[in-house]
């Protein structure tokens, strides 16, 4: 898994592909014996083909792939003090992995956590991805956990040609991010004290970020700027592992992230609702009621890679990992060149609700299906419309029987008009246009307060109020008669970047496709490929 002895073109190629822009065509491929498919990181996928070429499991290569998406990032959307979830099916059984961020034992008061871009130590929480992914390897690894590591830590210590769009972030955040992180297009972007940590992370394991030099780093950084980190808040983090969600439909058997996270009993709810539903592309009915399902039953989150891959074993994983907020937040913290998330400066409600040590719910889906027993599709999805993404190409596949790789093509409707963008293509200075929308979101939802709209309908009752964002490529009559049955839509071209959209990627292992023939895909702009062998 050492980089340096791979083809060295075919490692400049992906270390360069989609650095300019984001592609608007999607991704797809095929395999006969294994297959990997990314959301973001081009680089990270060929990392996660050559685990699975080297004998590694599904767990291995989702790993493998997720470390090199982070080093890829630069911390920015994602990030080792970030989240980690992942559904695995494999041995006639299937289990959900949980490692969302837990809050400190100090944090007594979390309505009083400053909200961005207020910088505080206090907006920080208790990472779980790494100790998410070595539960995940001490249950379903094959590979040797410190040879996972050898593409992240290359792309840390070698680095990365800086295309626009990295350039374009990196000059964006300049009153956040250290002086080390001033790069320009065309500059080689390295991390030396990222792959200091990486080294120590992978030669003693979670425990050295955990218990070890970086806690400690961790926790001074964090206190140094007002937050109330300790010790014994890493030493005593554990991941939680749980039976899935689960529902039947079309014939197939859904497996989605079970409790704490809250993604897949929205996914869940979403599908039964959508059983008898038609078309959304050629039935105005079908498409109203869609957007109708993703409204009641799902709650938008925007969180930032996805991974899924399958091994030549028969086992299928799904997973997601998330910073859950803006391009590295906005205290600029760092401990060992890893960013620290700002991601309390957000959920100061939520946290109100949880006792301190307690872990937050992840709203996020990676979902399996399983047809009598034996997985057909692997299903993951990011962005600020990953639900409504999530919801139509789970319908389109599994319900209307349209291949992977033509679902993820067809037009869609995205996030609500209250959200603006996304943490993987859409800028901070675009997104925070949305406070013009989301003042939108605000006034409907005093108005629906003002009105003694029970508490339990306050959601239901705003959103009504609000458009919902929806790609251009539709039918203009079928959108006319949409909106002719109650539902106001906000069309936008498809290449727009202000779009709340939604990223979903699948491998196909048996819906549509013949035996022994595993055909993956990804919806546009993201940028990540599809590796099949």
């Amino acid at each position: 898994m050492d980089p340096t002895t791979w083809d060295g073109d075919e490692v400049r190629r992906y270390l360069s592909l989609g650095i300019d822009r984001p592609d608007s065509d999607g991704a797809s491929g095929t395999g006969t014996t294994a297959m990997v498919v990314g959301s973001t990181g081009p680089f990270a996928q060929l990392a996660g083909r050559k685990v699975l070429e080297a004998g590694g499991s599904a767990t291995d290569a989702v790993i493998a792939t997720s470390l090199t998406q982070i080093a890829l990032a630069a911390g920015s959307w994602v990030s080792y003090a970030g989240v980690f979830a992942m559904v695995h099916t494999g041995g006639g059984r299937t289990d959900s992995l949980s490692a969302g961020y837990a809050t400190f034992a100090e944090e007594d008061d979390p309505a009083s956590i400053p909200r961005a871009p207020e910088p505080s130590g206090r907006t920080a929480l208790v990472p779980g991805f790494m100790a998410g992914v070595a539960a995940a390897h001490d249950r379903f690894g094959v590979l040797p956990w410190a040879d996972l590591f050898g593409p992240a830590i290359h792309v840390a210590e070698r680095g990365f040609p800086v295309g626009a769009i990295r350039a374009a972030q990196f000059d964006l955040r300049r009153d956040v991010l250290p002086e080390s992180f001033r790069a320009s297009r065309g500059d080689t972007f390295r991390q030396p004290e990222l792959a200091r940590t990486m080294r120590g992370i992978a030669a003693d394991g979670a425990d050295w970020m955990y218990r070890g030099p970086w806690a400690r780093e961790f926790v001074e950084v964090v206190r140094a700027a007002g937050g109330r980190a300790g010790l014994d808040d890493l030493a005593g983090y554990a991941p939680l592992w749980a039976d899935p969600v689960t529902v039947d439909f079309h014939g197939t058997e859904v497996h989605t992230i079970g409790r704490p996270d809250t993604g897949g009993a929205g996914l869940a709810e979403a599908l039964r609702l959508a059983g008898d539903v038609g078309d959304p592309l050629t039935d105005p009915q079908a498409l109203h009621e869609l957007i109708r399902i993703s409204r009641h039953a799902m709650r938008p989150g925007s969180h930032s890679d996805f991974v899924l891959a399958a091994d030549a074993r028969g086992n299928v994983a799904a997973a997601c990992h998330s910073i859950n907020t803006s391009l590295w937040g906005s205290t600029g913290l760092f401990a060992g060149g890893v960013s620290i998330p700002d991601s309390a400066s957000f959920q100061q409600h939520l946290l109100a609700r949880l006792t301190p040590g307690a872990h937050l719910p992840f709203p996020v889906n990676p979902a399996i299906a399983l047809r009598a027993g034996r997985p057909v599709l692997a299903s993951s999805a990011i962005g600020a419309g990953l639900h409504c993404a999530t919801l139509q190409c789970l319908h389109g596949v599994l319900a209307l029987g349209i291949p992977v790789t033509e679902v993820v093509r067809r037009p869609m409707f995205h996030g609500p008009d209250y959200l603006a963008g996304d943490s993987v293509t859409t800028t901070v200075a675009e997104r925070m246009k949305g406070k013009q929308v989301g003042s939108v979101w605000q006034d409907a939802i005093s108005r629906a307060r003002e009105a003694g709209v029970p508490r339990e309908r306050v959601w239901e009752t705003a959103m009504a109020a609000v458009p919902q964002v929806i790609e251009d490529g539709f039918d203009p009559e079928v959108l006319r008669r949409t909106e002719e049955l109650g539902q106001s839509l906000a069309v936008r071209p498809a290449a727009d970047r202000t779009i709340p959209r939604g990223f979903w990627g699948g491998i196909d292992l048996g819906v549509n496709t013949a035996d022994g023939v595993l055909v993956g895909a990804r919806t546009p702009v993201s940028g990540g490929t599809v590796e099949g062998i």
